[in-house]
């Protein structure tokens, strides 16, 4: 696992320690020259506290935390040449918008795929694959992967739902239990409609699925899984979501591909067997 993900996803760290692991990751190589002491100092927090800061991300110590910071900045640096907000302006020819929306995705699917944990992945496709019902609970834009991912499971033969109302997501909410498995979608975390679903969802016992940024795992801790996408892009500040949509997609199309793979010939069969009712005319 890279440093980033140590630090985005480490379950162990205090507040205090996610702060001081943001500031590293924003020093990049800034922080190639600096004495454990100065980089305490430029971090407001003692040489100790540095100390069990790179214990706890199972580093031997301070300078071992500088190479893998510096190896973070290098590899990050190499990416990102494309603003994430706005990729093109008014003078882009169409050539170029093109060149640099290339740039976006590979910058966004790379981060993404840092900070996607493999194992985290594996149990949500194992979720899926023992669950009755896959319930999908979202909003806005994510309403359309969402939907074209419900779609893909009742192409496998797995029940899944995705309602666009708020009112209809709450009444599923309500009528689901252990036999379902919830996946919330949300970049932010901040979605109205979670503060209504989540807490019907524990209540019923439902095992959730949340797919959303690092922040998003540590507002709404104590759930079955999190894929975690990359979190550069603006709420606020952007052209549109570009980089969120393509985040989103990628954890959803890994997520559906491992769940498959788990269950492949059940799934396959469901597939052929579908295929008389469900093919184009005059396809053979």
């Amino acid at each position: 696992m890279d440093i980033r993900r140590k630090i985005t996803q480490g379950k162990s760290l205090t507040p205090t320690e996610q702060q001081l692991g943001r500031t590293a990751l924003a020093m990049g190589e800034d922080v190639r020259g600096l004495s454990i002491k100065e980089f305490a100092a430029r971090t407001n927090v003692s040489v100790a506290s540095v100390h069990r800061f790179c214990k706890k991300l199972g580093l031997e110590g301070f300078k071992d935390l500088k190479v893998e910071l510096i190896r973070q900045a290098t590899e990050a640096g190499n990416r990102r040449d494309v603003d994430i907000n706005f990729p093109f302006d008014a003078t882009s020819t169409p050539a170029q918008v093109m060149e640099r929306m290339e740039g976006l995705y590979q910058t966004t699917l790379a981060e993404t795929q840092e900070l996607l944990d493999p194992a985290q992945l594996n149990h949500a496709a194992k979720l899926i694959m023992r669950a009755g019902t896959v319930d999908i609970y979202t909003g806005s834009h994510n309403l359309y992967p969402a939907g074209m991912f419900r779609d893909r499971l009742l192409s496998a033969g797995k029940s899944a739902t995705c309602h666009d109302s708020v009112e209809a997501q709450v009444r599923t909410a309500l009528a689901s239990g252990p036999d379902h498995v919830a996946i919330i979608i949300s970049y932010s975390g901040l979605a109205p409609n979670l503060k209504e679903i989540l807490p019907i969802l524990s209540s019923r016992h439902v095992p959730v699925i949340v797919i959303g940024t690092p922040y998003c795992a540590r507002i709404h801790p104590g759930f079955a899984a999190y894929l975690t996408v990359s979190d550069h892009e603006s709420m606020t500040h952007r052209i549109t979501q570009f980089a969120s949509h393509i985040a989103v997609q990628y954890v959803l199309d890994s997520l559906y591909s491992s769940y498959f793979a788990k269950d492949y010939a059940r799934c396959s069969e469901f597939l052929e067997r579908s295929f008389p009712y469900t093919r184009l005319p005059g396809l053979k």
